[in-house]
């Protein structure tokens, strides 16, 4: 089995790879995190439409304009592992040892016309990376039953695989899935859950349910990267920093407050509390705001640290340390890009400490050299910027309204200027009424609150956070996640991804604070004609902020979201998980005995 190689634009073919992870951070720090017990009442459902009153009339998921694939390289590699199977065992498994030995008897008989279980992982549709973690199956009994049964059936193979289990969640086994999802792909696999209750004597009390029934799909390409995201561990308040290998079923800490050394940290400053966190271009290092411990102010400042082991905490070498005292003055997401990320011209994108909104860079190797870029028609502040993997682009949002270097309340819109050799130039809007300058105060669409703006790894679609109308962007749970391309020529597409499972009727979105998107630092063109994107973002569907990813497929130039959302299940589900971040993180492996 071989499989596609990604793709990178030439200037991402270095290690530069910027994830602008434009997160919304710490408490106090990045808006759109507070304790999940705050948020607002819960809005209705939206179903998967576009954006309306941005770039034109709303769109449904489907088709965003023709865009021409980027280029691609085929790197056929042979894939580690065991060998592809070309049928299902036809042998059940066992999935717990309270299974009566009679099961696939009980569920012999003619089934009920209802009481189906409530399906929610995998969602219908579902599709994951090839590289994913192994299916946990996940599902609610609607009559209190207390024996399942689980069957997968393909096209591509004669038999069903079928699981008997009294427990509401079944994980593949981690040899069978590592064959599986190198033998079926592109095509859906079939789930079927079906639900009875018996006896402790294995008699039947209730017979099988209607089954329930969803499908997934498995990519034929890997997600690349690794996922570095802002926690609050559970019965602490300091945030702290923890990540994740795409398919790696654990979580490891990759920096907490006390490891930043001086003169990244400062004790005057009571810094503990890391926030807003973008990965440096090579993985090596983090640009975060560092505020005060148990998130007790509003004061968070920007510094940059190592994350290798040998490092850990301290700032990288080739920043200068003025550059260091200069930036620890400043606010606001850093944004690196790949193109400027060499000696002399490794470039940080911040904001002035005062909260004027200016948009300023930073030379970190060199002493003195920093200035404003000039964002000619924007008489707005400029927060929350993401700079292009090729350089040449930023996009930001456009605000009156900034709190400690993040947006505070809308209406915004994300805007568009040069860099051009750190001088700048003409802003124009991307949503709202793209094109159009970026006006004065009040300039902004009614409709639009629009932040957290993030560049694709091609450079060719802006993922960002939307609510409806001039809301707050601090925790809104109104809070969806939206696609549209760089330029904004067509109308924002909405990722299906923000809809809970259907199932669960007393979940909707809006109303789980869908945001913090970011993408995987690839995307992947495989043998089929589609690029796969991968989006990451935070949700509080589960009952508490946790980490979610949305696919997203282009397939001649027509762009397609409306795939479920993957949960992440290898997260610590009684932590507060917000502000993912996805690059080429250099944190070790997670290796579980």
């Amino acid at each position: 089995m071989e499989y596609m190689a990604s793709i990178r634009s030439a200037e991402m073919a270095r290690l530069g790879l910027l994830a602008s992870v434009v997160l919304g951070g710490a408490i106090g720090a990045c808006a759109g995190v507070q304790p999940h017990s705050t948020d607002q009442a819960a809005g209705g459902h939206a179903g998967t439409n576009g954006l309306a009153g941005a770039s034109g009339s709303a769109s449904a998921s489907g088709a965003a304009g023709m865009v021409s694939p980027p280029p691609t390289r085929d790197a056929s590699v042979a894939m580690d592992g065991p060998p592809p199977i070309t049928d299902f065992p036809p042998t059940p498994v066992i999935g717990d040892p309270n299974v009566p030995a009679n099961a696939p008897t009980l569920f012999g008989g003619t089934p009920r016309t209802s009481g189906a279980p409530c399906v929610t992982a995998p969602e219908p549709n579902t599709l994951m990376p090839r590289n994913w973690l192994r299916p946990k199956f996940q599902y609610a009994p609607g009559s209190g039953e207390n024996l399942f049964q689980i069957q997968l059936s393909t096209a591509a193979f004669a038999s069903t695989y079928t699981i008997y289990t009294t427990q509401t969640t079944y994980t593949l086994d981690a040899t069978f899935w590592s064959q599986l999802r190198i033998s079926v792909n592109d095509q859906p696999i079939n789930v079927t859950v079906t639900a009875m209750t018996v006896s402790g004597s294995g008699t039947a009390q209730l017979d099988p349910s209607a089954p329930a029934r969803s499908s997934f799909t498995i990519a034929p390409v890997d997600a690349p990267g690794k996922i570095v995201y802002w926690a609050i561990p559970n019965g602490s308040s300091d945030g702290i920093l923890r990540g994740f290998g795409i398919g790696e079923e654990s979580v490891e800490d990759v920096l907490t407050g006390p490891q930043v050394q001086p003169p990244a940290s400062s004790v005057a400053l009571s810094d503990g509390c890391i926030g807003c966190h973008t990965a440096t271009p090579d993985g090596k290092a983090v640009g975060f705001a560092f505020g005060p411990h148990n998130n007790s102010g509003d004061t968070y400042y920007d510094t940059i640290v190592d994350i290798e082991p040998a490092t850990l905490g301290y700032a990288p070498s080739i920043v200068d340390p003025t550059q260091l005292s200069t930036i620890r003055t400043m606010h606001g997401i850093p944004a690196y890009s790949g193109s400027h990320w060499s000696t002399g011209d490794h470039i940080a994108l911040l904001m002035d400490g005062q909260n004027h909104g200016d948009l300023d860079w930073v030379q970190l190797d060199a002493a003195g050299q920093q200035g404003t870029l000039a964002r000619t028609g924007d008489t707005n502040g400029a927060t929350e910027p993401t700079f292009s993997h090729d350089g040449k682009t930023i996009v930001y949002v456009s605000t009156t309204s900034i709190a400690d270097g993040r947006l505070a309340n809308g209406p915004t819109d994300l805007c568009t200027v040069p860099f051009n050799n750190r001088t700048g130039g003409s802003s124009v809007k991307v949503t709202g009424a793209p094109g159009s300058p970026c006006n004065p105060a009040g300039a902004a669409s009614p409709a639009n609150t629009n932040y957290y703006p993030a560049f694709s790894p091609d450079d060719r679609y802006l993922t960002f956070t939307h609510v409806t109308g001039g809301q707050t962007a601090y925790s809104n749970n109104q809070a969806e996640i939206f696609v549209v391309d760089a330029a904004g020529a067509t109308p924002p597409m909405r990722f299906a991804a923000n809809d809970p499972p259907a199932c669960q009727a007393s979940q909707h979105s809006p109303g789980v604070t869908n945001d913090w998107s970011k993408w995987a630092p690839e995307a992947t063109a495989a043998a089929n004609g589609t690029i796969y994107y991968w989006v990451t973002f935070s949700s509080i569907r589960n009952g508490r902020p946790q980490l979610f990813v949305a696919p997203m497929t282009v397939t001649a130039g027509a762009v397609d979201v409306s795939y479920p959302a993957l949960y992440l299940w290898n997260q610590p589900s009684t932590d507060d998980n917000h502000t993912p971040s996805w690059d080429d993180y250099q944190i070790p492996p997670i290796k579980i005995d």
